[in-house]
């Protein structure tokens, strides 16, 4: 799959073009992939997924911290395994969010040659997300270019939105959020230097920094696989302060049967449950009890 940096003009002379944010490459997204992918191959054309960098977000409101599902490689990779031919990342600035809807649908004709442009229910784009599905036919049918309007993904009664798992996520539910992104939430994370007191506790913790606008589920204690270089293995992660020992906020993680140095490597955690909250215990003892319970129940998911 080719990654093409920038929409400018004449960057395929005809294709099939989804586009959005993106965000997750949840089962809504993955629903715009595969009828993108069906209208292609129907016109033997190329399928394009069409998408921004940096969040819209982040220039929009510069005040408000960012939190991605999917970081941009992170994504690019989700769009990769999907059966689209091409990304196009548009670099989206101040002055592309002043662009008109027609400005905007236009700029994407001249780069693009869309025989037929699919979207979902509720799009948006150009300024002041004044672009709609509506304007969007309008437009295409001015134009002669087909419009496919995906209806919502729902589960349980919802639909599927970046937003909703990111509240879900927000509340700790990893397994419902698997549920709606059609995978487990994942995260990659640098192991860096921390106080050893795991290793001095006989339980050492790799602790984790993971990348600056990764969406980090609320404080907890999780059942986890970490994939590094030397394999894979279950694991216990603990999200939040350490309250036992009067020490701040961390994220840590304990591998089950590894005792190797993990300093400098990079660790692609998955997350399977969450097992309870983050309490203070009276001694060590009984945290290392608790610890041990918790690594039981990780081994037996």
């Amino acid at each position: 799959m080719a990654v093409i940096q920038g929409l400018r003009a004449q960057i395929l002379p005809a294709s099939v073009v989804t586009i959005g944010m993106f965000d997750g490459v949840h089962r809504g997204h993955q629903a715009l992939l595969h009828a993108c992918r069906r209208r292609a191959d129907a016109l033997h054309l190329p399928a394009v997924a069409l998408t921004y960098d940096p969040h819209p977000a982040r220039v929009l409101h510069p005040d408000v911290p960012v939190r991605l599902l999917t970081p941009r490689a992170e994504k690019l990779r989700r769009l990769q395994a999907s059966a689209i031919d091409a990304v196009v990342v548009a670099h989206f600035t101040h002055a592309f969010s002043l662009l008109s809807a027609d400005e905007y649908l236009t700029l994407v004709v001249d780069a693009l040659h869309p025989r037929a442009i699919v979207v979902g229910y509720r799009t948006t784009f150009g300024r002041g997300r004044a672009g709609t599905a509506d304007v969007l036919r309008a437009f295409g049918a001015r134009a002669g270019i087909a419009v496919e309007i995906v209806p919502p993904v729902e589960i349980r009664g919802m639909p599927v939105s970046s937003s909703l798992i990111r509240r879900t996520l927000d509340e700790g539910e990893v397994e419902a959020a698997a549920e709606l992104l059609g995978y487990r939430y994942t995260m990659t994370s640098a192991v860096r230097r921390g106080d050893g007191r795991g290793r001095t506790l006989g339980m050492p913790t790799a602790n984790l920094e993971p990348e600056p606008e990764k969406l980090i589920p609320a404080d907890g204690v999780y059942a986890v696989s970490a994939a590094f270089c030397a394999g894979a293995r279950r694991g216990v992660m603990s999200i939040g302060a350490r309250p036992t020992f009067d020490r701040p906020r961390a994220i840590e993680v304990h591998l089950l049967d590894y005792d190797g140095d993990l300093y400098g490597q990079t660790l692609e955690i998955t997350f399977l449950r969450r097992l309870r909250d983050i309490c203070a215990f009276p001694t060590a003892e009984l945290l290392l009890t608790r610890i041990r319970e918790d690594i039981m129940a990780a081994r037996a998911l």
